[in-house]
């Protein structure tokens, strides 16, 4: 991903150092990128809150906030710069919370979360292969990447004490809600852009994605999380339809998706609190 540098002037913000700014190191510039961390670990906190699952949720934003600045030493170590020195600095400090943090996960429970994560360890290596080789954007990447990150949910049940097949479930929802979700940005985004967009492979795939709740509802989630299904579908046809006319940005697509995020989060949340 590119990184604005520019040059130092007298109007430099404080936060500028050698020329660069430290929030374009230090922080992700995708907006989406934080609903998708932080979904499943709402959820998975606040239906089976524990200590390891803090820990174990202090760790995956630790690895997540790595993944930026890791990626931009990856691609510059042929040219050493002070971003890069930059970079490195954050990429190691992050890495050491997400360590630490993982380490205390495991002594605060019986490991029992870890099979989730071993499954989504191939997926979150596709993710990290695109990145260190300056594809990020590709939607292969995207959607692994989000597959993997949505084990979480199903992690931090686990090490809470909840029902097996109940986590993986909550793992289910979360994919159910991001993949359809970023074929649904990427549609919106090209047509912002005026590019060929159709919305058909968004719409198939949020229709899948309450089928798919919907099935599973019947055994080991709350039917309420159907309706957050729906209003997803909802929104899609909404929005693809009104974007350019209401000058949507990208900038509030990313914000009004972290919106969603959390009305689904909380609706299962819900549905499990009143049982419905």
């Amino acid at each position: 991903m590119a990184v604005n540098e520019q040059a130092v002037t007298t109007h430099q913000p404080p936060q500028a150092r050698n020329g660069v700014r430290l929030k374009s190191i230090a922080l992700p510039a995708e907006h989406g990128g934080w609903g998708f961390v932080f979904e499943p670990v709402v959820l998975g906190l606040l239906l089976a809150p524990s200590a390891a699952g803090f820990y174990l949720a202090l760790s995956a934003v630790g690895f997540f906030l790595a993944r930026h600045p890791l990626t931009l030493v990856v691609l510059s170590r042929k040219r050493q710069s002070p971003r890069t020195a930059l970079a490195k600095r954050f990429a190691l400090l992050y890495l050491a919370i997400g360590a630490t943090s993982f380490v205390a996960a495991v002594v605060f429970t019986q490991r029992s979360f870890i099979l989730p994560l071993l499954i989504a360890a191939p997926l979150a290596s596709i993710q990290v292969a695109h990145d260190w080789s300056g594809r990020r954007r590709v939607l292969l990447s995207e959607l692994a990447g989000a597959i993997a990150i949505s084990s979480l949910a199903a992690a931090i049940a686990l090490s809470g004490g909840f029902p097996k097949a109940a986590s993986f479930a909550l793992w289910a929802i979360m994919i159910a809600r991001a993949l359809p979700s970023i074929l649904y940005v990427r549609a919106i985004l090209d047509k912002l852009h005026k590019r060929l967009a159709s919305p058909l492979p968004m719409l198939f795939a949020h229709a899948l994605a309450v089928i798919a709740v919907a099935i599973i509802s019947r055994a080991a989630v709350p039917a309420v999380a159907i309706a957050a299904m729906v209003t997803l579908l909802v929104r899609a046809s909404i929005v693809f339809a009104v974007a350019p006319r209401i000058q949507l940005t990208a900038k509030q697509l990313g914000f009004s998706e972290i919106a969603f995020g959390a009305i689904t989060v909380f609706t299962v949340i819900f549905g499990y609190g009143f049982g419905i």
